[in-house]
């Protein structure tokens, strides 16, 4: 291989570990604003865990793509890279058998636990017994490490043993050249994509709806003594009977994800942040993983603006088929789009502009992710298949002045495993959807209302 060969080989191993700009906006959630978020997955047995079975469980984990720490770049404007490590933690074991209902405290407990992308541990599993002759797993990723997906690939690599490589492109850390090359690679895209975005806001006509529910709409209440502290949100889990779920969908011309949506939209609805008879905004993520793609985030995501009316008394989306047609429509658009010219700015942005920038950001309204049938290794990641799997982000150290700031409502997850399907529900308006019983209450009517009867965590 002559030099220039090297050279080219050198600089696409350099490439591939580069942090993209999805991995950099949880960076800064992390670094910048001090709120880490975590994917967490949590199965429930119905008999005790094998201790060895965990055991080998974890050092698969050491041995798959988790194995990653970030490097930080040591030029500005660089991206950081990713460096192979096998950071995880070691699994916690409770000493105390949990009573059945009190298994999603201890997930929302083991989801509070530090992980850190930068020294260990990026992963972290735990696992209790329950009084009922069952037992539980927690398995806990920083999102800058993976998202939804990558965090399935990992334990399923993990569990099925030589699967994925440990990082997209093995080879020598960056040099202090290599980050030059970079810094000044990143400055190009930044002002290119700078000068596409004038161009596309001097050409572009197209009028902002005016009648549609967002995350800036609505009255969220004063601040209140403790506000500042950190407190959980509200959090209901479910489980659902994955075929009657099916059944309801097809009935009213719909699928399992447009159902998902009118859950999550009529929840919305009767907790009184929106009102029936105008359309809801509802955010999609979406994932762009391909076959063995080793990005620890690969998930972009789509809106689209879901009509409502009051029926039989309570606010309602009647309409499933038009949720699924506009869901198509938009996830066909980000098909044949392309990513946001400012993308590379953003990334190249210093810590404390981005924090002055993150003081405008708004959350969500309505986020829901529909994560599918999961993998059969994943839903039995001990041999044996779990009765109910959790599968939900979190984000650490959120306090209720810092939810009110960001105008958020409600997010929520979905994954079937075997006939079951679980559902877990987020609020994060702490004044419409901040009691926990009381958002319990309405999710359970709300499913039921489709046909589909809940039992709770």
């Amino acid at each position: 291989m002559n030099l220039q060969s090297t050279q080219v080989a050198r600089a696409t191993v350099t490439e591939g570990n580069r942090l993209t700009l999805d991995d950099d906006l949880f960076v800064r959630a992390h670094r910048v604003l001090g709120i880490p978020v975590v994917n967490q997955t949590v199965w429930r047995f119905d008999r005790p865990l094998d201790p060895t079975g965990v055991e080998r469980l974890d050092l698969g984990l050491r041995e798959g793509p988790l194995a990653r720490s970030i490097r930080r770049s040591r030029i500005p404007g660089a991206r950081d890279s990713w460096v192979a490590s096998s950071a995880g933690g070691p699994v916690d074991v409770a000493t105390s058998p949990l009573q059945p209902g009190d298994v999603l405290a201890w997930a929302e407990e083991r989801a509070a636990e530090p992980l850190d992308p930068w020294s260990g541990p990026t992963w972290s599993l735990a696992t209790a017994s329950t009084t009922d002759g069952g037992s539980v797993l927690s398995y806990l990723t920083p999102h800058v490490v993976c998202d939804g997906g990558a965090h399935v690939a990992a334990l399923v690599a993990a569990v099925e043993g030589g699967g994925l490589r440990r990082l997209p492109s093995e080879g020598p850390a960056p040099t202090v050249r290599d980050d030059l090359r970079d810094a000044v690679r990143q400055v190009g895209l930044a002002l290119r994509g700078g000068a596409t975005a004038a161009r596309d806001a001097l050409t572009s006509s197209r009028p902002p709806r005016t009648d549609v529910q967002t995350s800036r709409d609505g009255l969220l209440g004063p601040d209140r003594a403790g506000d500042d502290a950190p407190r959980v949100p509200a959090t209901v889990v479910v489980d659902l009977d994955a075929r009657a779920w099916d059944e309801a969908a097809a009935r009213h011309g719909g699928t399992s994800n447009s159902l998902l949506v009118a859950v999550a939209v009529e929840v919305l609805l009767a907790s009184g942040r929106v009102e029936a008879g105008r359309p809801v905004r509802v955010s999609l993520p979406v994932s762009l993983r391909g076959p063995d793609d080793l990005r620890s985030n690969a998930t972009s995501g789509v809106s689209i603006d879901v009509d409502t009316e009051v029926a039989d008394g309570v606010g309602r989306v009647v309409d499933l088929a038009a949720v699924r047609s506009q869901a198509r429509g938009a996830y066909a658009t980000l098909a044949a789009g392309r990513r946001d010219p400012l993308g590379p700015l953003t990334q190249l942005l210093p810590d404390p502009a981005v924090a002055v920038l993150a003081r405008g950001v708004a959350a969500p309204l309505c986020l829901c992710s529909n994560l599918g049938r999961l993998p059969a290794t994943f839903a039995a990641p001990l041999g044996r298949p779990a009765t109910s799997v959790l599968m939900r982000s979190v984000t650490q150290g959120v306090t209720p002045s810092m939810l009110r700031r960001t105008r958020g409502g409600l997010t929520v997850w979905w994954a079937r495993h075997g006939d079951t399907a679980t559902l877990a529900v987020l609020g994060v308006d702490p004044d419409h959807l901040g009691d926990r019983e009381a958002l319990a209450r309405l999710v359970v009517a709300t499913t039921s209302r489709w046909g589909v009867p809940s039992t709770p965590w």
